[in-house]
């Protein structure tokens, strides 16, 4: 599928995006070696393309936990912007971390900071496979990003835009300090764990290989969401499985017309030396993505966002005490014991532990 041969019915382009995406060669069980480090050929397929789906990651039981807890916070999402009530008429908990349309009713589209509303996102995000794996690519001593739920309505639901998320470590002609190999400075990546079947028409597509060049460069700009791309493809997923983007890639998704709701869990991860003493502008550290504010991330604030990584595997320890957690080596400022004390410490007004949120 080439652009000179596009557009084309829709129900061909999602067709001819599922082949491509299946024959990539960038999917399939997380795999280690005796160091425990991902073996060579997913972080070759992952650098090539700037994309991996890793399937089967949680368990059975483990994701039924986290999609029922999802699923719950979103029916108790507010009706609108100006109504803090949910579809039933009960008070919308956490109303003001909906991202919601300014239709009649609002459309959900994300819910920000879900480690702070979920007690199975916050194990999840301690997942032993995912965290390893989060070493491999990012070092030993990786970081935060930032938390959220992705959801996508069925028959209405929004599209994303075509955008990259990096937007600090580009030369000023808009190349990647990132080299082909992950070294060097990099914009981290956004993990996501299928919490619905993810399917070409209401999934996630990827530019593959885009992670190298910066559309907005010397006045560039993001093709629009309603345009087809012929090298795009489709994030394919299904509940557990998970998938690892570079955020320097150009990404977005379409208008869910189905019958079927999209939910993605995002989970972030950056290197600690891409981050501290670094300029740049934030969009996450708000209570929905705002901004964009400056910033220059101090190595203090740096560990104490790190510390959410050993609260949240305390958590999990507590929750599966038969399986073995993963041992976090990067420093961090605070406790690393999961209470009642901690929630209340890390959702406190003011001082939730978001505000330490990470954008490059």
């Amino acid at each position: 599928m080439t652009e000179d041969t596009l557009p084309i019915p829709w129900d061909q382009y999602y067709a001819r995006g599922r082949e491509k995406a299946e024959s990539l060669g960038n999917r399939g069980p997380l795999r280690f070696d005796d160091s425990g480090n991902l073996v060579q050929d997913i972080l070759d397929a992952y650098h090539e393309t700037g994309f991996y789906v890793f399937t089967d990651v949680l368990s059975a039981d483990e994701t039924a936990e986290l999609v029922g807890e999802l699923n719950a916070l979103i029916a108790n999402a507010p009706v609108s912007r100006d109504n803090p009530v949910d579809r039933d008429g009960k008070p919308s908990k956490f109303a003001e971390y909906f991202s919601i349309s300014e239709d009649e009713p609002g459309i959900v589209s994300l819910v920000s900071h879900t480690i702070m509303l979920s007690d199975a996102a916050l194990r999840t995000y301690a997942h032993p496979k995912i965290l390893r794996m989060a070493a491999s690519i990012n070092g030993p001593d990786f970081i935060p990003f930032h938390e959220a739920i992705h959801y996508k309505a069925s028959h209405n639901g929004l599209p994303t835009r075509w955008h990259q998320d990096g937007r600090t470590h580009w030369t000023e002609d808009g190349a990647a300090l990132e080299r082909p190999d992950g070294s060097g400075k990099t914009h981290g990546f956004n993990l996501s764990v299928a919490c619905s079947p993810c399917t070409p028409e209401n999934c996630l597509w990827v530019i593959p290989g885009s992670q190298h060049q910066w559309r907005l460069a010397r006045g560039g700009k993001f093709p629009p969401i309603t345009e087809q791309i012929g090298a795009a493809v489709p994030v394919l997923m299904e509940p557990g499985d998970c998938v690892i983007v570079n955020r320097s890639s150009l990404h977005g998704s379409y208008p869910n017309r189905t019958p079927n709701h999209r939910m993605t869990l995002l989970l972030g991860y950056h290197k600690r030396d891409s981050a501290i003493g670094t300029s740049t502008t934030n969009v996450h550290a708000f209570v929905r993505p705002g901004g964009p504010e400056p910033v220059t991330y101090s190595k203090a604030d740096v560990l104490k966002r790190a510390r959410m990584i050993p609260l949240a595997i305390d958590a999990r320890r507590q929750h599966y005490p038969d399986e073995t957690p993963f041992e976090y080596a990067g420093e961090y400022t605070g406790d690393a014991t999961w209470n009642e004390a901690a929630r209340a410490e890390i959702t406190a007004e003011g001082n939730e532990y978001w505000r330490g949120d990470i954008t490059l």
